[in-house]
């Protein structure tokens, strides 16, 4: 029969723990803001003291060795589920984590069967674990949609997977009781050895996951980061050419350019500071997407230039887009300083078929910006065949 040694593993257990709990603290101490490094430190932690003290648990009821101990583990597991929340920057839910350790710890204080019935403190104890890690599992689960990160699926399964197993081993210590002569490592049922493997394991896998998943998120901020505008968190210049490239490609049908200049910005920075030059920048990024459909692709190619494709957008359409854009900042108030600053914007519109490349709509709308910036700006020209596009 396949036995285990428990204070073997539990002391394994607790050398895990205690490295990741010193880990996440440090990372904590970095960036105090993060809460959920705080929280999987502790978790971690707590784990940690509570895998220590088993090993040094008797095989009889001890209140400040088994009941403890397993307590401080339910404790890791339901902080393990609020870090999972904060990580997803979903609010706090502290009350409903400590409930399930405070009742396990006063349960086993003051009933005599959890501190007689090793079955029933098993029983208990499972159903509070598998409770917490179920959950930890969901909330990961739940906001897949709304960020897919590498690693998510995989540690939401893992978590899934233990909460069921503990839930199984439940079910079938209520028909295979266990007793105080089962938990020694020559009579131990099979089905022990592997939930004590199983939680092993977890001990291992469940921070280490936490980990990547910290890890991924971190990878796609730093790509976000490269491919977009920090100022206003459009698309770079970069990026949006790329996806312009990709788009029109796929596209294969009429679609609009429109390169909007915000017009005599250096005038604002050199009169007001280039923090309201800023100010002035990001909130026309802000109208220009507002006035946009949910399909245009729209970015920051230039100190004040911005560019937006439209597909599938006539050129009477397009025209009236710039229109609109040009009116809706020409109507915005911005209050520089002590003065209500008129800012205006000039915008070139160019329009082209299937047999179009990306570059040259690009080309004849900066062509059409250069018509209006000359015709004196705070306004809108469409590119005409006559007009050219040597100094895009």
């Amino acid at each position: 029969m396949v036995s285990v040694n428990l204070p073997t593993l539990s002391l394994a257990a607790f050398a895990i723990l205690a490295v990741f709990a010193v880990i996440y603290g440090r990372q904590w101490r970095r960036e105090p803001k993060r809460n959920e490094f705080l929280l999987f430190a502790a978790a971690s932690g707590l784990a940690a003291v509570g895998a220590l003290l088993s090993a040094f648990a008797g095989g009889d009821f001890g209140f400040f060795s088994i009941a403890l101990a397993q307590a401080l583990m339910l404790s890791g597991a339901a902080l393990v589920w609020q870090g999972m929340r904060a990580f997803d920057d979903r609010r706090l839910d502290l009350k409903f984590a400590a409930a399930g350790p405070v009742a396990f710890l006063l349960l086993m204080a003051s009933a005599p069967l959890l501190q007689v019935d090793v079955n029933a403190r098993f029983l208990f104890a499972v159903l509070v674990g598998a409770l917490y890690t179920g959950l930890a599992g969901w909330e990961l689960a739940v906001s897949e949609k709304e960020e897919q990160l590498e690693n998510r699926t995989m540690v939401y399964r893992w978590f899934g997977t233990l909460s069921v197993a503990l839930l199984l081993s439940g079910c079938i210590a209520a028909v295979w009781p266990l007793s105080a002569e089962t938990l020694s490592p020559s009579s131990a049922p099979l089905w022990l050895t592997l939930v004590v493997l199983a939680l092993l394991a977890h001990a291992v896998i469940a921070p280490m996951s936490i980990f990547l998943l910290l890890r991924d998120r971190l990878l796609v901020q730093h790509r976000w980061a490269a491919a977009t505008d920090t100022l206003t968190g459009l698309a770079n210049r970069a990026t949006f050419l790329d996806l312009l490239q990709t788009l029109s490609m796929k596209i294969r049908g009429e679609g609009a350019f429109l390169y909007v200049d915000v017009d005599h910005v250096k005038r604002i920075n050199d009169r007001f500071g280039h923090s309201n030059g800023d100010h002035v920048l990001k909130t026309c990024a802000e109208l220009i997407a507002r006035e946009l459909p949910e399909h245009a692709l729209l970015g920051r190619l230039a100190g004040a230039e911005f560019a937006a494709y439209v597909p599938f957008c006539k050129v009477e359409e397009a025209e009236s887009l710039g229109n609109i854009i040009r009116e809706s900042v020409a109507e915005q108030l911005f209050f520089l300083g002590d003065e209500l600053v008129e800012v205006t914007v000039s915008v070139g519109v160019a329009h082209g078929a299937m047999q179009v490349t990306a570059d040259e709509l690009l080309k004849r709308a900066d062509a059409a910006l250069h018509t209006a910036k000359v015709r004196g700006r705070n306004s809108v020209v469409v590119w005409g065949e006559a007009e050219t596009v040597s100094f895009a």
